[in-house]
């Protein structure tokens, strides 16, 4: 993840039953959309990001949208109770002036209904009709181009890009030590934007770092290659925010019925 383009992993997806799409967004907003069609609501687990999604399900053919903060661990997630969902990734750091950022970290690891920030009632009518992902994608990113963003800080900015240079593997206290600035006061800058503090956003960097460089890599040479401790360190680390250890993730890679994380 060596910038904020880069494509992030949010959910390691076992069924084969589960129909994914997703589409690299080249837009200022928003990184990406995706659509999953789950008509068996098999478990999809949420790997960790450090981005926010706007998420539209399907309940009794009625179209819903909530706002989702970043998982802090790998853990099974909602979505898979919905047989559709159509998403719109936020680049990270990235905010609307509905969300009020104050209450960002108040959004980890939940599900919160959008209407309580928006009015969102004609775009769920909208979307509800629509069968094709590309006029999901086209209706939802015309409704909300249309809302303010609320104006990044620069140092939670700068802070996002130095980690995302160094793909997660510079020490905080490095990072804190060239924008000259105390430790607290750019990790509370950075948590009001990102509702998480700059060391587990670091750690969410590295282990989706790790995720792409295992499709080319041996175990051993991702250790070195991002600094881990020792392959110990990046097995713990690795299985905890993806369920999987690197190993049963490569193993997979090549499998007749591989499980995937996209």
């Amino acid at each position: 993840m060596g910038d904020d383009t880069v494509n992030p992993k949010t959910f390691y997806i076992q069924s084969q039953d589960i129909k994914y799409q997703e589409a690299k967004l080249n837009d200022s907003i928003f990184s990406k959309c995706y659509l999953i069609e789950n008509p068996c609501r098999d478990q999809i687990v949420a790997i960790p990001d450090g981005c926010i999604d706007f998420q539209f399900v399907w309940e009794e053919e009625q179209c819903h949208g909530y706002v989702c903060g970043s998982y802090l661990k790998g853990n099974p997630s909602k979505i898979g109770t919905y047989q559709k969902c159509f998403g719109l990734k936020l680049h990270p750091g990235v905010l609307f002036s509905f969300l009020e950022p104050r209450q960002i970290s108040l959004l980890i690891e939940k599900r919160v209904s959008l209407e309580q920030f928006l009015n969102i009632s004609s775009l769920e009518v909208q979307l509800q009709n629509l069968k094709s992902f590309s006029d999901l994608a086209d209706c939802s990113q015309s409704f909300f181009q249309q809302q303010s963003l609320y104006p990044a800080h620069s140092i939670a900015r700068e802070t996002r890009d130095m980690i995302l240079r160094t793909s997660g593997s510079t020490r905080i206290s490095e990072i804190v030590r060239s924008l000259g600035y105390s430790q607290r006061y750019v990790n509370n800058v950075f948590k009001l934007h990102f509702g998480i503090p700059t060391k587990k956003y670091a750690e969410i960097v590295r282990v989706q770092t790790a995720i792409e460089s295992l499709y080319a890599n041996d175990v051993m040479d991702v250790v070195d290659m991002l600094g881990y401790y020792d392959q110990a360190h990046f097995i713990h680390e690795f299985k905890n925010y993806t369920s999987l250890t690197p190993n049963s993730f490569q193993s997979q890679l090549h499998a007749p019925n591989r499980t995937v994380i996209v």
